[in-house]
C-alpha cells in the first residue's frame, strides 16, 4: 500500500528539474522564460500600439505577415544548412542577439513601414531560434525525461505569457509604450547574458550531437 500511495503522489506532483536535467538544458528554460515574458508585455496591446504610430488593423496584419514569413523561411533555411547544423550553439546566442536588437528597434518605430522592418528583424531571430532552441535542448534530456521536460518549459512559458499580458497592459495605462519597450530591451539583454553561458557548455567548434 505505501508504495502505491508514493507512485500516486509522484504522477501528481508538480514537474520539476531532476537531478539528471543538464545545466545546459537548465540555461535554456530560464532564457526562453525571460524571452516569453518580454515578448508577452507587448501581446494583448499590440494592435493599440500599432494604431499609436499611425497604422490601422490591415497594418497590424501586414507586420504579423512580415515576422511570420519571415520566420518560417529561416527556419528553413538554417534547419536544413550544414553551418546550421555545425555550430547550432552559436547560431542559438545568435538568435538571442537579434532577438534584442529588434527589441530595441521598437523604441525608434514612428510609422508602420518602420514597423514591419522591427518585425522581420524579430521574425528573423525567430527563425534561428526556433531550430537551435531544440536540437539544444533536445540533446540535453533523455529519452525518459523529455516528455517531462518539455511539458515544463512548454507550461511555464504559457504561464509567464500569460502574467506579462497583464503586466504589459498596466505598465502602458500607467505609463507608455516608451517604458514598455524599454523593459522588454533590458529583459531581453538580459536572457542574451544568461544564454551566453551556453558556449561555456560547449564553445565553439566543439558541438556534440
Amino acid at each position: 500500500l505505501p508504495t502505491r500511495v508514493n507512485k500516486i503522489k509522484y504522477m501528481f506532483r508538480l514537474p520539476s528539474f531532476t537531478k539528471n536535467l543538464k545545466k545546459e538544458a537548465r540555461i535554456l528554460i530560464q532564457t526562453s522564460l525571460v524571452t516569453f515574458f518580454s515578448m508577452g508585455l507587448l501581446g494583448p496591446i499590440y494592435a493599440i500600439y500599432v494604431e499609436r504610430i499611425g497604422g490601422d488593423i490591415l497594418d497590424a496584419g501586414i507586420a504579423y505577415a512580415f515576422f511570420s514569413c519571415a520566420t518560417g523561411l529561416f527556419v528553413l533555411f538554417f534547419g536544413t544548412s550544414p553551418f546550421f547544423a555545425r555550430n547550432v550553439r552559436l547560431m542559438l546566442i545568435s538568435g538571442y542577439s537579434l532577438f534584442f536588437l529588434g527589441t530595441v528597434g521598437y523604441l525608434f518605430v514612428r510609422n508602420p513601414i518602420e514597423l514591419f522592418l522591427v518585425q522581420i528583424v524579430i521574425g528573423v531571430s525567430y527563425g534561428i531560434l526556433e531550430p537551435s532552441f531544440d536540437s539544444v535542448f533536445a540533446s540535453n534530456l533523455s529519452e525518459a525525461e523529455a516528455s517531462r521536460h518539455w511539458s515544463l518549459w512548454t507550461g511555464g512559458t504559457s504561464l509567464v505569457t500569460g502574467l506579462a499580458a497583464l503586466a504589459g497592459s498596466a505598465i502602458v495605462a500607467a505609463y507608455s509604450f516608451t517604458v514598455l519597450f524599454a523593459i522588454m530591451s533590458i529583459l531581453n539583454f538580459l536572457g542574451l547574458l544568461v544564454a551566453f553561458r551556453i558556449l561555456k557548455q560547449a564553445p565553439i567548434g566543439r558541438e556534440t550531437f
